[in-house]
């Protein structure tokens, strides 16, 4: 946990503030948690959190930090706040929650088909990534230079509290999902096909979520967000329990890497000159001029 804080005296509109953001060590990622005071508070203001973030981002970028997230309230001020030091949306979500996961369960005979993902997976996670998340999205969570990054890039940075879990029927993959667990709830995220007319899959992902919250006694509420991209989840998420709580926005600030690259460029061709070889040269002499007899004309009388 970083905290860093704000104290001025002598200006109009910055008084004080504190930032308070995570950075997990072996990751190149970093994320806002909080920002104080609010921007609806008396002695709130823009200002503030302008120069908490930008000294922030300064400090990121010397500790090689590659991309820093943001969660923001769906409204223009302080979307705009985070705008003005870089952020930039990549997604709005609606958020939905459900207080009681055991009835949502209530008479579903439901078989245990999810398991902790393990290496053998990875392939398949990574098509299954890239199929059900559009690209827009793939490159703010880092997963667009190249396929290089592990999936899946966490939402939520306490790698210590998210468990990965997969489904196969018939031995392929058909979906994956995350929960990361506290004392305030589970926080579900899932990848599967939304686009498909029954949503079998994404049934089958709420249910195995749902069972192995209960399996392992995890205390409620369960969360749920509904990105812009995940149209037609809303009747799923009411059949099981849910109800929307409020709208966000995610964000992130790409920082800049600099990258040392070797270049090859070819040296110019020089056309060599063949050999020259002096010799003597005479101009042609120039031909005589012919001679020219004079002409004379005789006038005379005729008789």
């Amino acid at each position: 946990m970083l905290t860093y804080v704000l104290r001025q005296d002598g200006h109009g509109l910055v008084h004080e503030g504190f930032l308070q953001a995570r950075h997990c060590g072996n990751t190149r990622e970093a994320e806002i948690l909080c920002l104080a005071p609010s921007l609806d508070a008396p002695k709130g203001h823009p200002a503030i959190w302008n120069k908490l973030l930008a000294h922030f981002v300064h400090v990121a970028g010397a500790s090689h930090i590659e991309r820093i997230y943001a969660d923001a309230p769906d409204q223009p001020l302080l979307v705009n706040t985070f705008a003005a030091v870089g952020f930039e949306p990549f997604t709005h979500q609606t958020i939905w929650r459900c207080f009681e996961p055991d009835l949502a369960l209530h008479r579903r005979d439901i078989a245990l088909l999810a398991r902790p993902r393990s290496a053998v997976d990875d392939w398949d996670l990574r098509r299954l990534y890239q199929k059900a998340t559009p690209e827009r999205v793939q490159m703010a969570e880092g997963a667009g230079n190249g396929g290089s990054a592990a999936f899946p890039s966490q939402e939520n940075l306490s790698a210590e509290h998210n468990v990965l879990y997969i489904v196969r029927e018939g031995g392929d993959l058909t979906g994956a999902f995350a929960m990361t667990h506290s004392a305030h709830g589970v926080w579900l995220r899932i990848w599967g096909d939304s686009l498909e007319p029954t949503m079998r899959a994404v049934r089958t992902l709420f249910e195995q979520a749902l069972l192995m919250m209960t399996l392992n006694r995890w205390r409620g509420p369960m969360y749920f967000a509904v990105s812009d991209y995940q149209g037609g989840l809303g009747a799923v998420l009411e059949e099981f329990g849910f109800a929307p709580f409020c709208d966000r926005v995610r964000m992130v600030k790409h920082m800049v890497k600099w990258v040392r690259e070797s270049l090859f460029s070819a040296a110019p061709l020089v056309e060599t000159a063949s050999e020259i070889v002096p010799t003597t040269y005479a101009p042609p002499k120039a031909a005589a001029s012919p001679a020219h007899s004079p002409t004379h004309v005789h006038s005379g009388d005729t008789s």
